[in-house]
């Protein structure tokens, strides 16, 4: 379909090109994001069918749960690694997929016995290489080369977008576990004040009182 669209473009410079160049971009790239809890001592795995020569970026934050720390792995069709990290908060990697088959990235919570993570997860699969592409080159129009890298650039902004996005989301969390903390212990302080007024009171009295022999 798309070596379809190519041809009416030559034949269409403007009307032709730019529905063939909307049509090419649309397989081209793609964006996926998820948030997902992990369980103490287990191990979470998603997974990804990647054609080969085609630009993977992913990024990874650990929004709620213990120190906020989470393993991550990252291997290819031949079980070689790509991409690991150990203990990390939060992360980005970038790799060009060797060959075509599917991807696994797994996040592991082997460190923690008794606390869940909440992680949050984007994966972009972009576009192909050059060698990859159906069309030449030659076969693409200024107009629809623009096009393609305007996607390519906006495809980048999403990314970063939702990257932004799960910061801010640990950010907020983090925010509001600091200010539940701050509010339950000053109305610990205001108890324990209140308490040690009235032992205060009462012991006062009864070292001031006089005490009556019958």
């Amino acid at each position: 379909a798309r070596e379809k669209n190519l041809k009416m473009a030559r034949g269409s410079r403007l009307g032709g090109s730019v529905g063939a160049a909307f049509l090419l971009l649309a397989c081209l790239t793609g964006s996926q994001g998820l948030t997902f809890n992990v369980d103490p001592a287990k191990e979470e795995c998603l997974f990804e069918d990647i054609s080969s020569g085609t630009k993977v970026s992913g990024s990874f934050q650990v929004s709620t749960g213990g120190f906020l720390d989470i393993d991550v792995k990252v291997t290819g069709p031949d079980e070689r690694t790509i991409y690991s990290v150990s203990k990390e908060t939060e992360g980005r990697f970038t790799f060009i997929a060797g060959e075509t088959g599917t991807y696994r990235a797994c996040f592991g919570n082997f460190m923690s016995t008794v606390t869940p993570k909440t992680v949050s997860f984007v994966l972009v699969v972009g576009e192909g290489t050059p060698s990859q592409q159906v069309a030449k080159a030659e076969h693409i129009s200024p107009l629809e080369r623009s096009i393609m890298d305007l996607s390519s650039a906006l495809s980048q902004v999403q990314a970063e977008q939702e990257y932004m996005r799960m910061r801010e989301r640990a950010h907020r969390n983090t925010s509001e576990s600091t200010n539940a903390r701050v509010l339950w212990w000053s109305v610990a302080e205001a108890l324990a004040l209140v308490a040690v007024s009235v032992f205060q009171v009462f012991y006062l009295r009864r070292f001031f009182e006089t005490k009556h022999r019958v």
